[in-house]
């Protein structure tokens, strides 16, 4: 599988700011959107008729940790910092106070930003396969349409150059995020990418590679990305891509079960290997068709560069420029959890 290449010997994209460093986490003293008000009560999903709503259950619960995270003495970032939490280690979350999370740590009272602790209820809310609706009123199903995707990211130096050609031209992209990556300036990423009609697409916590781990642990890598992605803007990714597009049937039937399909592609740009945008403009323009999902990174700003030229190119070639879950409705394509899929040319 290409993709791999993308990333460094640890499947892991080299950490360029403070952003997306990845241990310890240091938090910022904002609620980041996520306050509770400290009812003592935290939310989980549930499904009410169709519709996505927001629940309560009771305290105490257990948790996870993301990332290794300070633990402060109040719900404060420049209270005293009693010690850290390793990652994956195990949290007894006794109340919720203005987005913090408190809990008992070294006999005193701790606590650490929601967005970095995953509770062992939490379910993603998997908007699409919910049938929550999406919206092709503005797709004309009679004309060629095609799927640009973006892995890797947000990286928002990169990405945000991307939504800014979207945002002056019109037309919808997919991006593929890392969960891990979903904290700090990124969060205003995501949050232009469901502003500008753009898909959220999960590509695990930090580029886990599928084949490489647990089928147990599948669950886990995903769901972490579902849940920071959602701890930003109240939904969760749609959609998934395996990183390096490693799969096998055993790992198709465990992201079947989580409800996602597998978004594969036709067009692989190997952006990540050139980072030569004018090759990957000649690789587009001449390869994609009509129902094509073509593959790109937007973590190289010479793909930004890139998509800048192909966003208005591909348009006046007459392509609509539309996300995998719009192209498979305007198109009459069953993507059904847990299946491959690579184009939707009919």
């Amino acid at each position: 599988m290409a993709e791999a290449a993308a990333c460094n010997a640890a499947g892991i994209p080299e950490a360029t700011d403070a952003s997306e460093a990845t241990s310890p986490a240091e938090v910022t003293g904002e609620s980041d959107g996520t306050a509770e008000g400290g009812s003592g009560e935290q939310e989980k999903i549930v499904i009410e008729s169709n519709k996505i709503e927001r629940a309560k259950f009771e305290f105490p619960y257990t948790s996870r940790v993301l990332t290794a995270v300070n633990v402060h003495a109040d719900s404060e970032s420049d209270s005293e910092v009693l010690g850290i939490l390793e990652e994956n280690a195990e949290v007894t979350v006794e109340r919720n106070i203005e987005g913090w999370e408190q809990f008992s740590f070294d006999g005193k009272t701790g606590y650490v930003l929601k967005k970095y602790l995953i509770p062992d209820q939490y379910v993603a809310m998997n908007n699409q396969f919910l049938e929550s609706p999406v919206d092709i009123s503005w797709i004309d199903p009679s004309k060629p349409m095609i799927a640009l995707t973006f892995d890797d990211g947000p990286k928002a130096e990169v990405t945000n150059r991307i939504l800014d050609s979207i945002q002056n031209n019109g037309g919808h992209v997919t991006f593929f995020m890392q969960g891990s990556r979903v904290v700090g300036e990124n969060n205003d990423c995501v949050k232009r990418m469901v502003e500008l009609g753009c898909e959220l697409g999960n590509h695990t916590y930090t580029h886990n590679y599928l084949d490489s781990i647990a089928l147990d642990d599948i669950r886990t890598v995903i769901r972490e990305c579902d849940y920071m992605v959602e701890e930003t803007v109240k939904a969760a990714p749609t959609v998934f891509r395996p990183p390096g597009g490693n799969r096998t049937a055993e790992i198709n039937a465990k992201v079947g079960e989580l409800g996602l399909p597998m978004i594969i592609w036709s067009v692989d740009t190997l952006d990540y290997s050139t980072k030569d945008p004018d090759n990957t403009i000649k690789v587009v323009l001449e390869q994609a068709k009509d129902g094509d999902i073509v593959l790109m990174h937007d973590t190289y700003a010479e793909t930004a560069t890139a998509a800048e030229y192909l966003i208005p190119a591909l348009q006046e070639k007459g392509f609509q420029l539309v996300t995998v879950s719009e192209m498979a409705k305007a198109k009459g394509y069953d993507m059904v959890p847990g299946s491959e899929v690579y184009n939707m040319r009919g």
